[in-house]
Parts: structure tokens; sequence; C-alpha cells
């Protein structure tokens, strides 16, 4: 009788340790890009039922699952204009076109940020090694991975989903009107 009660007490402390652990890390995976984050706070995090309004599945897959899109079917992987990448949840500045380089995978890849404060990083175990997962400082977007097999001057590859981002091009600015009078009337 004392062997089971001493179970049962265990077995009590186990699945109430389980349940407090299941309530906390959704706080602690929200949290997790936080201590390097931009400080803003004027961003408001989105409810899941937000994002699953205003995202694709791809999108809403990629950015809140860790999904990975499709090599070489994807919306970036070969977009040459100039312009800026910017997280596809919160709108944060990621990644300059200037910083893109062709790397062959069939997804958008750059040797930096546009911020070494816009981006966060974990450790993401696949598979038999472990990489490097980067997100979104601000809302925690999943990203990419970075590896260390890009360009110089930094030697990374940032490998970015492109449902992960939103591309914004940079308009030509209209020549500028001059005043200058014709001398040869």
């Amino acid at each position: 009788m004392k062997m089971s009660t001493v179970i049962a007490k265990q077995l009590f402390w186990l699945v109430s340790a389980s349940v407090l652990l299941s309530l906390a890390l959704p706080t602690f995976a929200a949290d997790r890009g936080k201590q390097d984050a931009a400080v803003d706070d004027a961003y408001v995090p989105k409810s899941e039922v937000e994002l699953r309004r205003t995202l694709s599945k791809i999108q809403f897959d990629v950015t809140q699952n860790e999904a990975t899109e499709p090599a070489f079917r994807n919306k970036y992987w070969n977009e040459k204009h100039a312009g800026v990448y910017e997280c596809i949840v919160c709108k944060q500045d990621l990644f300059n076109s200037s910083t893109k380089f062709k790397s062959g995978t069939g997804w958008p890849s750059f040797y930096e940020p546009i911020d070494a404060k816009s981006v966060g990083y974990k450790s993401d175990n696949f598979l038999f090694y472990t990489r490097t997962e980067v997100h979104c400082s601000r809302c925690n977007a999943h990203l990419g991975h970075v590896f260390d097999d890009g360009p110089q001057p930094t030697g990374k590859r940032y490998c970015m989903n492109s449902a992960s981002m939103n591309f914004i091009e940079k308009k030509q600015s209209d020549a500028p009107e001059t005043d200058a009078v014709d001398s040869s009337k």
C-alpha cells in the first residue's frame, strides 16, 4: 500500500510539472526573440486567428510552424530588383537586396541582415546535425537558417524562406528638374 502511495505522489508531481511546463512553453517561445529584439513599443503581436486570416497557408506554416517552402518554387529566390525584404508578419526590415546573392539553393540567400538586431537565432537539431535557425527579432516569425558557407565579407549564407518575407522594391526617383537656363537661344 505504501509503495502505491509513493508512486501515486510521484505521478501526481510528474503530471503537475508537465502541465505547468506546457503552459509556460508558449510564453517562453513567444519571448525567445525578445532578448535581442530592437525596442519597438508600437508593435502589437497578432493573435493566431489574425495570423491565419492575414497569411497564406504556406506563410503561416513557415513563420509559425518552422516549415520550409519548396526550393526554386518560391516568390523571391530569383528576385533581382533593388529593395528591402521585410518580415511578412510584423513588417520589420530584415535584409537589403544589396546583400542578396545567387547561392544555387533555390531560396533567397543573403550574406548579412539589414541590422544585427533585426534577427534572432536559436539552435535547431535536424536529423544528425545542428543548424542555426533565424527568426524575426520583433515577432519571432521563423525565417530560415544561417550557414557558414556564404561569400565574403561575412562568410555567412542566410538561407531564407520567401514565404516569411515581403519585398519592397526601391522606386527609381524621377530625374530632378533643373532651372538651368538654355544659353543656346
